[in-house]
């Protein structure tokens, strides 16, 4: 089974998104909690073997930077770089974020246009799954990336070594359709709990997205960083 995401339009498109979640000023955010999500996204794109543009790359190695910076304990107060990266890092977010909004309000006016001059379109582009509260498929995915990174971490920790290859994700479909038998709701985080690779997850997680693309499961997230619940829809 393939797997396609919609894509950001860049490095910068994916961190205004997730800068945006705190719905507060850009220069207010907290910076190193948005680099560990952007970090966090890459790495599951590299666990599932998805193809990552260089300049996420590039733009991941300047964020480690600024966190490193950020970590480092303030030994004497220096005065303010003039090339600091997180206040340049910033005002590129802050640039983007401009230019997109005049791009969309330009975009929603040659849509009105359209309606009286041009011919009708030739092509709908949607995602497959919408969740409440005008959150989409990509923010399922975020949260996906977070509790991988955990997972991740937990593994390492513990240093367990259960691997397998064999996963099916028809296989985690009829799973998580039986738990959700049992237990109509369950939390994203509590679905990943008991997996013992990062293959089972990430094939668990395909399996998530295919039932919720055939109306079999749906996705609720209530606020911003809040726990993501599916819920078995009735047939």
């Amino acid at each position: 089974m393939d797997i396609k995401l919609k894509d950001f339009e860049g490095p910068l498109d994916l961190l205004l998104h997730l800068v945006s979640k705190y719905q507060m000023d850009i220069y207010d955010v907290p910076i190193v909690d948005v680099i560990e999500q952007y970090l966090a996204y890459i790495s599951t794109l590299q666990a599932m073997k998805l193809e990552i543009a260089g300049e996420y790359m590039v733009m991941a190695s300047q964020l480690m930077l600024i966190k490193s910076r950020k970590l480092l304990p303030k030994i004497v107060e220096a005065e303010p770089e003039e090339d600091d990266p997180e206040t340049l890092l910033l005002d590129q977010i802050e640039e983007y974020r401009r230019f997109k909004a005049i791009s969309e309000e330009l975009a929603a006016q040659h849509e009105e246009r359209a309606k009286f001059y041009s011919k009708p379109k030739q092509e709908l582009i949607f995602e497959d799954a919408v969740l409440s509260h005008d959150k989409s498929v990509m923010d399922l995915f975020l949260a996906f990336s977070k509790i991988m990174s955990d997972k991740q971490e937990a593994f390492r920790k513990s240093h367990t070594v259960i691997e397998r290859d064999d996963y099916r994700i028809e296989d985690m479909m009829t799973v998580l359709e039986e738990r959700l038998t049992k237990s109509p709701v369950l939390t994203l985080t509590s679905v990943f709990k008991e997996c013992q690779s990062l293959q089972e997850m990430l094939t668990l997680f395909l399996a998530t997205l295919e039932l919720i693309k055939v109306h079999t499961v749906s996705v609720q997230q209530s606020e911003n960083f809040g726990e993501i619940v599916l819920s078995k829809i009735s047939s």
